[in-house]
């Protein structure tokens, strides 16, 4: 929540007041990023898995913090899918482009 709670200040769409006044159960940043990061891959697109649940080599799971802004009706979610292997980890989408010039390169070519 710290660092969600930061950028969103940092984009304005919070602020200082917000998170002072903010209900422990519902922090401000809930207004715009309302859901967790990550969940399992495996033979269903979410699969299901503890939190508790050790990583262990050939698991896959997501990476996808997303923020959404009800007041604009727009919203945004980044993912990378990440296989863990015997030596870490690796980015099953490290190839796919994310920065606005890559897909616009990609969309008029």
């Amino acid at each position: 929540g710290k660092i969600m709670t930061s950028e969103l200040i940092g984009l304005g769409l919070i602020d200082q007041t917000d998170v002072k006044n903010e209900d422990p159960n519902w922090p401000a940043y809930k207004k715009y990023f309302m859901h967790g990061t990550s969940h399992h891959i495996g033979l269903d697109v979410h699969d299901v898995a503890s939190i508790y649940t050790e990583f262990k080599p050939g698991m896959v799971f997501t990476v996808e913090p997303g923020i959404y802004i009800p007041a604009e009706g727009i919203g945004i979610r980044l993912e990378d899918d990440i296989q863990i292997t015997e030596n870490g980890q690796f980015n099953l989408m490290r190839n796919i482009p994310l920065e606005a010039e890559e897909i616009e390169e990609i969309m008029n070519s």
